[in-house]
Order: structure tokens, then sequence, then C-alpha cells
């Protein structure tokens, strides 16, 4: 009985073909190099510098650039980079194209298209995008890179980097600390840094109609038109129309936020939010003596929507107040690291006090000089230089 073959069977030219696509394969691999990419994202119009950029290969290798508009970021040869920023038009890099400088396109605003839909529509649409997504994720948690720098009369007294796992969707929240780091030269004319990370939790949307005078007014809640007056303008980054609302509190002396929201005109996702507090205050310490005082506050919280869901995937934010003739001035980043760090439990509170609760810890000093993240601005490298040499991270 002959013997029926099944399916294609390799002839002498097919394993030919085969050997040759391997060998091809093996030397694309061999001439591949691993490049450590240093550069800048600016303005292509303007020359200005974008911080907080977003850097992304894959999921578990991507970053933001600084306030400085720079970045780091260690890449193969093939990989390609995709580099966006909200309102600019996202580009796709070769590793190995990658220069000093990566210029981004803004797009001109679009005018007439707010007529044809309205801004009271949008706001609805994207209050009704938020609160199913809210329902949905918000028990989804991600971890996330944090780093706070803190100056008293423009000199630096503080530098703190940390690991925290947080509810991701719409805003960073429920924090817990995985692992940190932290020098703080303390004097009197300096002050705690222990829980300035509250900051980076910032308040957008509420299920509400009445927000209580007893809590922040935040852009998207259900009486918003009663709170705010809103503009609304449209704008293009190239792959997706976005829409840019404006946030301005009717009552010039209630406890809300002012700011900018955009909006994925198609999905009706946040995609950026950007503003600032008005009438915050801070419990400002030194020494045995605590003094509540006002402080000014701004933030840009940036979202990603490769989950489905409007994903915090920065945060950025800025406080400075007066207090005792002296200036103080606290900035802090945080950036989604997926599921590139381990997680923690627990909860941390406003009145947690960061330094001793990463004390306890201990401090894993291989760990941190394995994983800088985020590129560091000049003046944050001078600080951890100084901090490193004389051996102070971890001492209080």
């Amino acid at each position: 009985m002959n013997k029926v073959a099944i399916g294609p069977q390799d002839t002498d030219d097919m394993k030919q073909l085969k050997l040759i696509l391997l060998l091809f394969i093996m030397a694309v691999s061999a001439n591949a190099q691993r490049l450590h990419i240093d550069a800048r994202i600016i303005d292509a119009k303007t020359g200005e510098r974008l911080p907080f950029a977003s850097v992304y290969i894959s999921g578990q290798n991507s970053t933001i650039s600084n306030a400085e508009g720079e970045f780091v970021i260690d890449a193969d040869s093939a990989d390609v980079l995709r580099i966006s920023y909200v309102g600019y038009k996202t580009v796709h890099l070769r590793a190995v194209d990658i220069g000093q400088e990566v210029l981004l396109s803004s797009e001109g605003e679009m005018l007439g298209e707010v007529v044809v839909l309205g801004t009271d529509l949008v706001i609805q649409n994207t209050l009704k995008r938020m609160k199913e997504e809210n329902k949905q994720y918000r028990k989804t948690k991600s971890n996330y890179f944090y780093r706070q720098v803190g100056y008293t009369d423009r000199q630096c007294h503080s530098f703190l980097e940390s690991f925290f796992t947080a509810r991701s969707a719409s805003q960073v929240g429920e924090m817990s600390l995985v692992t940190g780091r932290y020098l703080s030269v303390m004097s009197m004319q300096t002050i705690s840094p222990s829980n300035f990370f509250t900051f980076a939790q910032v308040p957008v949307f509420s299920n509400l109609k009445h927000i209580p005078s007893t809590e922040q007014l935040v852009p998207l809640h259900r009486g918003y038109a009663r709170d705010y007056l809103t503009e609304m303008n449209v704008l293009s980054d190239g792959e997706r129309r976005v829409y840019v609302i404006n946030f301005v509190p009717r009552d010039s002396d209630a406890w809300a936020i002012e700011g900018r929201l955009y909006v994925d005109a198609r999905t009706f996702q946040l995609l950026k939010y950007e503003g600032r507090s008005t009438k915050e205050w801070v419990l400002h310490k030194m020494g045995n003596k605590a003094i509540v005082h006002p402080i000014a506050y701004s933030f840009v919280v940036n979202y990603q929507l490769d989950n489905g869901f409007a994903e915090v995937s920065s945060v950025h934010f800025r406080t400075n107040y007066t207090a005792d003739g002296h200036k103080f001035e606290t900035t802090g980043m945080m950036f989604n690291v997926a599921d590139r760090y381990f997680t923690s439990r627990g909860t941390l509170h406003f009145n947690d006090n960061l330094l001793d609760l990463i004390g306890r810890k201990g401090l894993d000093r291989d760990f941190w000089q394995q994983n800088e993240i985020v590129k560091r601005t000049p003046v944050e490298e001078e600080a951890v230089e100084i901090f490193e040499r004389d051996n102070l991270f971890g001492v209080f």
C-alpha cells in the first residue's frame, strides 16, 4: 500500500530557502546594537522644550520626558519609538535615526466643528464615559514611579524617589508604598517633605450634582454648568481630533480647580488635564511649630488609553508658598510603569510620614542605581550626585 503524504512537504528548494531566512535573521540579530538614547523633545516651530511627553517602545520599555523635555531610554537599533504629546502630531522613529533632538509639530485649531457638536454635549458625553469607566475600573491598580524635590529659597533641601501601587482610573488614588529612598537636610529654614505626595492625587471627576463646600470643586460633575464657565476648541494631533475644554470657576472665592481638559473626539475619553487649584492650603511645619498657609498649586495629568480606559500615565505638580520670610517650593512627578515592578498592600493617608515609612523598608542601593526610570533634570542630577557622594540617602 502506498503511503499518502498529508500536508506540504519540504522540497530541497524549500529547505534551502528556510536556511537562507534563518541565516538572514541571525545576521540581523548579530548586527542589532543596544543603544542608549539621550535626547530632548522640542516644538518644531517655537523651539520650546516639551515636558512629560510619552516615549514608548513596549509596555516594559517606556518613559516620559522630564520637566526640561529630556529623556533617556535603552533600545535595540531595530526598535521603533512612538513619541507623543497631546495636541502635537505623534511620530514613529527608528532608534538608529534619533539624534539629540526630536521635533514635534502642533496642529492648528479648527473652530468650525465646535458649532456643530456643542460644548455642553461634549461635556455630558465625557461625564458619561468617565462615570462608566470609574464604575468598571475603580479597583484597577498600576505601579508608579514617583520623584519629589524640595527647595528653600531656590536651594535644594530634599530629594525623594519611590515606587507606589495606586488606583489608576481617572486619578491616582489609594496609594501604597513599595520602596523608596530620600535625603532631607533639615534646619530651621526647611520643612518636612513627608506628605507632599498627596498633591499627585489630582481630582477631575465627581458623581455628585451638588459638591459640598467642604470638597474641592472639580470640572467633571453633573452640576458643572452652575459652577463653571466653559469654552471649547478643537485640535488635531495627526491621528485624532481632540476637544479642548476650558473651565473657569464662576465663584472666584471657591475652593476649585481652574483648568483645561483634552478629550478624544471619538471616544470622549480624557487625554490630558492641566490647571491650577484656587484657595489651596498647606500645613507648614518647622520644628515644633505648625501653621496653615495659602499655597499656589499647578499640575499636568496625562492619560493613556492602552487598556481600554483613561488611565493616569503621568502626573506633574508644582507647589510654592512663602512663610517666615522664606520661599518654599516642591515639585513632584509620577509615571505609570505598569507591571514592571512588584506590588504592595495598604493605603497611605494624608498625615502619614512618607519618610518614616521609607526608612522602615530600608535602602537597596543596587536597585536605585539600576532604575533611573525618568531622566533627572540638571538640578536633580546635582542633588543626587551630592547625596550619593556623601552617602546621605536614607538619612533623615
